[in-house]
């Protein structure tokens, strides 16, 4: 059988392609080059509303209004900003995971096709500050030995009836 038409209107070249466009916050006027990829642009009818978040142009989130040819039609500041630092639904598709993957989940950020991963900072202050053990004087004798002076005072004891400093000493 041989295919006669090809009605694919899919261009693989523009799947990667990236436009630049300039965003200039209405809060602080700040300004700055963004890549958009030119697939977005191309599937709206009209305008493409673009929310940009904190921290890609400054610290303030707004929207941006895009036509058809990248030119910005407008801006729109946004009054109010609900933090998500939970995934609060309990009623998710995720239910058949071990335990062990509960953090993991606990920490994603979903939101239509958003997603982002923030661990809670306490944990990884906990694994940070942790205690270490407090080695004995013996301890860090078996860990060190080779680096410790013979006429060594404080690690004497141990030096005297050590038999690999007899060993080692004798091929130095």
């Amino acid at each position: 059988m041989a295919i006669t038409k090809n009605r694919s209107n899919v261009n693989i070249a523009n799947l990667h392609e990236y436009i630049k466009i300039q965003f200039i916050c209405p809060a602080c006027k700040s300004k700055k080059v963004l890549k958009v990829p030119k697939s977005v642009i191309n599937q709206a009818k009209q305008l493409t509303t673009m929310s940009i978040a904190k921290g890609l142009v400054c610290q303030h989130q707004f929207q941006a209004f895009v036509d058809k040819n990248l030119n910005v039609r407008g801006y729109q500041k946004v009054d109010f900003e609900f933090e998500n630092n939970k995934v609060e639904n309990q009623n998710s598709e995720f239910k058949d995971f071990n335990d062990s993957d509960d953090d993991l989940f606990e920490n994603l950020i979903m939101e239509g096709n958003y997603l982002e991963y923030k661990p809670r900072e306490s944990k990884i202050q906990n694994n940070n500050n942790q205690e270490k053990k407090e080695m004995t004087l013996k301890e860090l004798y078996e860990e060190f030995w080779e680096f410790i002076d013979d006429d060594n005072e404080e690690f004497s004891e141990f030096i005297k009836g050590d038999v690999r400093r007899r060993k080692y000493n004798s091929f130095c």
